[in-house]
C-alpha cells in the first residue's frame, strides 16, 4: 500500500495552496537548521530571537515578535528559556506591562558560537537548490511576506 502513495517531492509539487506549500516549505526548512542549531543548544526560532535582537537592538518582545511574525505565545516561551539561559535579559517598559528584550553577553557569545553551524545550514541549501536558487529564494521571501501585510 506504501508504495501506492506519491512521494514527498509529487506532493509538494502538486498542492495548489500557496499556504500549504509554503508551511511544508518551513517545516523541513527549518528540520535542516534546528539539526545544525541543536549542536549549540539553539532552536532556530530562539537564534532568530537573538539574532534581530543583535541587529535591531533592544525592543519590547511585543516589537520583536511582530518582526519576526511570532504570536505571544511562542515569544514569551522562548524569551524565558533565553532569560533562563542568561542569553537575553528583560527590563521593564515604560508602562510597566512591557518588557524589553536586551541581548546579554552571554547571547552574543552564544550567537557565534552558533554562527558556523548557521552557516552550515545556508550553505547544505545553497548546495541544494539548483545554482542562484538559495539567493532567489532569499530575494522573494520578504517581497512575499509583505504582500501577506498589504493583503
Amino acid at each position: 500500500m506504501a508504495d501506492e502513495l506519491p512521494n514527498p517531492e509529487q506532493v509538494f509539487r502538486h498542492i495548489p495552496c500557496l499556504c500549504s506549500v509554503l508551511m511544508l516549505a518551513t517545516r523541513t526548512v527549518t528540520r535542516l537548521y534546528d539539526e545544525e542549531l541543536r549542536t549549540v543548544g539553539l532552536e532556530p526560532t530562539q537564534h532568530g530571537m537573538l539574532l534581530m535582537v543583535k541587529s535591531i537592538g533592544s525592543m519590547t518582545l511585543g516589537e520583536l515578535g511582530e518582526r519576526l511574525a511570532l504570536d505571544k505565545t511562542t515569544v514569551s516561551r522562548n524569551a524565558k528559556i533565553l532569560v533562563r539561559n542568561g542569553w537575553l535579559s528583560l527590563a521593564r517598559g515604560e508602562d510597566g506591562r512591557e518588557r524589553i528584550a536586551l541581548l546579554t553577553e552571554a547571547g552574543a557569545k552564544k550567537l557565534a558560537q552558533a554562527r558556523p553551524y548557521w552557516e552550515r545550514a545556508q550553505q547544505r541549501m545553497r548546495k541544494a537548490l539548483p545554482a542562484g536558487g538559495f539567493e532567489s529564494v532569499r530575494r522573494q521571501l520578504p517581497d512575499l511576506a509583505l504582500a501577506a501585510l498589504k493583503a
